[in-house]
């Protein structure tokens, strides 16, 4: 008798330390981001070193005699590859991932290093057999104050014509917390009920026009593809006022104060008009300025892994000339994780 009491006992505790493990994953788990910019290296590695693949390997540093020295001197790292095949790991194009030590950004030391790295990108490309990639640099920073809306995740930054880009994802549960509450509705607010084409991923985009020109920049043409190509377009203000309607419950005072706090916080609302045709309205950024803000999109599907973020911004040519509007098109890739999208607190107002 007593050694069945001490049997049920045994397993009683072991029960309670079984709850409160998963208890601690799931809360883990609801803590993450169910959208990264990139895998970390660290993963990657280990995973590599149990599963030594083809289908397990990390892409070589393009060039790495030329790169290295120019991210040497700025203090500039490699912070993480994408997954790849051993068959696909030389391709031409190559997006290469780095970072100041301990992801400090500094704007200036940012340019400093462009400066220097334009003369490093241009031998990569134009040289011979394998060493030959087209290399697209991206730099990632934790530094929040980068953003007026400081972020809680880590922050891609993107230069390209003098024209640079800073994004960073925005959790569901971060965005309740800041605009769920009170008597206002959060703009991008759903409902577990609500369809996965009905639901948001939101950004926070930051944009900088260093050329003598305007940029004209419209959310409508952004987009999010996947792995399997499945497109996830941008949403502009009607989008979001419109979505309020799927919902019975969210109407009235909640609705407009929920709406007027959009108005605020949009980037395409944060935007001027810079050019003005026959029966439209172009917003984008004047020369030397910044624009900021919120953008959302319609909401990926649970069975995506690889993410690629399509900023496109228009370039006006000089005032006068002959010249056509050309397109930058800023691609910043991220990640998706299932289990952690699934693992998110359910919607709630504070």
């Amino acid at each position: 008798m007593k050694w069945l009491n001490k049997f049920t006992a045994l397993n009683l505790g072991l029960l309670f330390v079984l709850t409160v493990s998963v208890a601690g994953c799931g809360t883990a788990l609801g803590n993450l981001s169910p959208i990264q910019p990139v895998h970390n290296i660290a993963v990657v590695l280990e995973l590599q070193s149990e599963n030594p693949t083809e289908e397990v390997v990390i892409p070589a540093i393009p060039s790495e005699t030329l790169a290295k020295p120019v991210l040497d001197k700025y203090g500039m790292s490699t912070v993480g590859f994408r997954i790849g095949k051993a068959r696909n790991a030389n391709m031409e194009a190559i997006t290469y991932i780095v970072a100041f030590n301990e992801y400090a950004h500094a704007d200036d030391q940012w340019s400093e290093f462009l400066n220097e790295w334009t003369d490093t990108r241009t031998q990569i490309e134009t040289g011979s057999g394998e060493d030959r990639k087209v290399v697209d640099v991206i730099m990632m920073s934790d530094h929040p104050k980068l953003f007026d809306v400081q972020s809680r995740q880590p922050i891609l930054t993107k230069t390209e014509d003098e024209v640079t880009v800073s994004i960073a994802y925005w959790r569901r549960p971060d965005l309740d917390r800041k605009y769920n509450r009170g008597n206002a509705f959060s703009p991008f607010y759903e409902t577990e009920a609500l369809h996965q084409g009905d639901k948001t991923d939101v950004f926070y985009v930051k944009i900088t026009n260093n050329r003598s020109e305007n940029i004209i920049f419209n959310v409508k043409k952004c987009q999010i593809v996947d792995q399997d190509e499945n497109i996830y377009n941008g949403m502009d203000f009607d989008d979001l006022k419109e979505r309020f309607t799927y919902m019975a419950r969210a109407t009235g005072l909640y609705v407009t104060n929920g709406l007027e706090t959009a108005r605020r916080i949009l980037i395409e609302k944060r935007m001027p008009i810079v050019e003005k045709q026959v029966g439209t309205r172009r917003t984008g950024i004047r020369p030397g300025e910044s624009a900021e803000g919120f953008l959302p999109f319609i909401q990926t599907k649970l069975n995506a892994t690889e993410l690629k973020v399509v900023l496109p911004i228009e370039k006006a040519p000089p005032p006068g000339a002959a010249q056509r509007y050309r397109t930058i098109t800023f691609e910043f890739p991220f990640t998706h994780d299932r289990g952690i999208r699934v693992a998110q607190p359910s919607p709630k107002r504070y």
